[in-house]
Formats: structure tokens, C-alpha cells, sequence
């Protein structure tokens, strides 16, 4: 009898222990870089035609990518001036999930996995008053991660969101490079 009391409250206070909490990632632009541009205005274009179907899995996101690089611009992008017309235009912003084979795998790990890819193609235009093309840049970016197949939503949404955060890191920290070697006349 008393052993099985033990085992009662053993089990009581090993199923008392607390749930791991998973923390959300912030989005916050401050913290990339910030452009003036010598414009008149900004135009935001995104031609990036959004997949519903497999592999694509952008439109399942609170935020999905474009409208992260659409808030990226709207907030770290300043007009100054009454000349000029800066244009972003948004050529793809998708997120991909495929199966993968796990060749790595131990005896107790998962043969399979899912590998989540994210890519990124903006073009940046500053035309004159007479839409005239002054200065262009491309900027392209990838990145990619992985995860088991069996892990909980908040543990994908945690692992899709900072795959995100991290894309739109170095989409902002190649814009600037670029945007300086290119348009470094136009940009304050």
C-alpha cells in the first residue's frame, strides 16, 4: 500500500511540472535599417503572384512575407524632398515546406523532416519627374531551416517566424549595401 501512495504522488508531482512556454518572436522594424530617400514619393508594386498550393505554405501565416517587406518599407523608408519617384517593387516573397530525408538520422530520430525555405526578390527604382529611369538595384535573398515533423504548432510557428524575422534581417542589411553603392547620391 504504501508503495502504491508513492507511486500516486510521484506521479502527481511529475505531472504537476510546468508546460514549456514558447515565446513568440517580435517583428519589430526599428530595428532595421532606416532610408531617407531624396524622392518626392514611395510606390510600393508587389507583382509576386502568391501560391495556395503545396509546397507554398506564405498564405498560412498570420503576416505572410510580402506584407512583412510591405510593412519593412512603410516603416523604415522616408520620402524627403519634392523631386523624384522611389518605386519597391515586390518581384516574390515565398515561404516553401517540403519532406525531406533525414540522412543524418540516428537509431531514435526521424528519417524524415521538413525543410522550410524563404526567398526574397525586391527591385528598387528612382525615377525623375518624367519617369525616367535615374538609379535601379536588385536585391535577392534565401534562407532556409528545418524541423521534425512531429513537433507542436507553436514550436512551427516559432521556427517559420524567426526564419522570417532573419530573411527580413538580411534582405534590409543587403538593401542597404546595395542601395548606397547604388543609389548613394539619392539617399541621406
Amino acid at each position: 500500500m504504501k508503495k502504491l501512495i508513492i507511486l500516486f504522488v510521484s506521479f502527481c508531482i511529475f505531472s504537476c511540472q510546468p508546460i514549456e512556454k514558447i515565446e513568440r518572436i517580435v517583428f519589430d522594424n526599428n530595428q532595421f535599417s532606416k532610408f531617407d530617400i531624396l524622392s518626392n514619393s514611395i510606390e510600393i508594386t508587389e507583382i509576386f503572384e502568391k501560391k495556395i498550393s503545396n509546397p507554398y505554405i506564405g498564405h498560412t501565416l498570420e503576416v505572410d512575407p510580402s506584407q512583412r517587406i510591405i510593412n519593412w518599407v512603410n516603416d523604415n523608408f522616408k520620402a524627403i524632398g519634392n523631386e523624384n519617384i522611389f518605386t519597391v517593387t515586390i518581384l516574390d516573397a515565398s515561404l516553401t515546406q517540403n519532406e525531406i530525408e533525414n540522412i543524418e538520422a540516428k537509431n531514435f530520430d526521424e528519417k524524415t523532416n521538413y525543410k522550410y525555405e524563404l526567398f526574397y526578390l525586391i527591385e528598387f527604382n528612382l525615377y525623375d519627374d518624367s519617369r525616367n529611369l535615374v538609379a535601379s538595384t536588385l536585391v535577392e535573398n534565401s534562407r532556409s531551416t528545418t524541423s521534425g515533423l512531429f513537433i507542436s504548432i507553436q514550436e512551427r510557428e516559432k521556427i517559420i517566424d524567426d526564419l522570417v524575422y532573419q530573411g527580413l534581417n538580411d534582405i534590409s542589411n543587403e538593401s542597404k549595401l546595395l542601395l548606397i553603392k547604388y543609389m548613394g547620391d539619392f539617399i541621406l
